[in-house]
C-alpha cells in the first residue's frame, strides 16, 4: 500500500546575466531549462512547456504499463507521442490548452483487456486529474 502524501521537490538557480537555469529534483533529474525560441530562448535545452508535456506524456506510458503489467498483459512494446498547443484561455493569457497523446501498444494478444486498461489509465493517470489542459489519448493495439 502507498503511504500518501507523497512529496516531491525541485530546486531551480539562475543569474541574472544568463538566459538559462539550472533544475535538480529530488528523484535525481539534473538538467540546465531556457525558455521555448518562441519566447526568446533557444532551444539547446528542454524547456517547462516541454516538461509539462512529457509529464503528461510519461505518466500515461507509466499508468498504462503498471496497470499492464499487474493485469498480466502480453505486449511487447509501449510507444507514446504527445501534441500539445500553447494558446490563449478564456483570460487571454497563454496556456497548454489541448494535448492529444497517441498510445501504440505492440505484441498485444488481449485486446478488450488492452481496451479496459487504457479506461483504467484514464482514470488513475493523476497528472491528468492535476492539470486544466483538455487531454484525448488513443489507443492503438497491435
Amino acid at each position: 500500500m502507498i503511504d500518501y502524501p507523497i512529496t516531491f521537490k525541485g530546486e531551480s538557480e539562475t543569474r541574472k546575466e544568463e538566459d538559462k537555469w539550472s533544475l535538480e529534483t529530488s528523484e535525481n533529474l539534473k538538467t540546465q531549462m531556457s525558455p521555448p525560441k518562441e519566447f526568446g530562448g533557444s532551444d539547446e535545452n528542454p524547456s517547462p512547456e516541454d516538461l509539462f508535456t512529457a509529464s503528461i506524456q510519461t505518466c500515461v506510458t507509466a499508468t498504462f504499463k503498471s496497470i499492464a503489467d499487474r493485469k498480466d498483459l502480453t505486449y511487447r512494446k509501449i510507444e507514446t507521442e504527445i501534441k500539445a498547443s500553447l494558446e490563449r484561455g478564456t483570460d487571454t493569457r497563454p496556456m497548454i490548452k489541448n494535448a492529444e497523446i497517441t498510445v501504440k501498444v505492440t505484441g498485444v494478444k488481449d485486446k478488450e483487456k488492452a481496451s479496459e486498461i487504457a479506461s483504467a489509465t484514464e482514470k488513475n493517470c493523476f497528472i491528468h486529474k492535476s492539470v486544466k489542459t483538455q487531454i484525448k489519448t488513443e489507443y492503438n493495439f497491435k
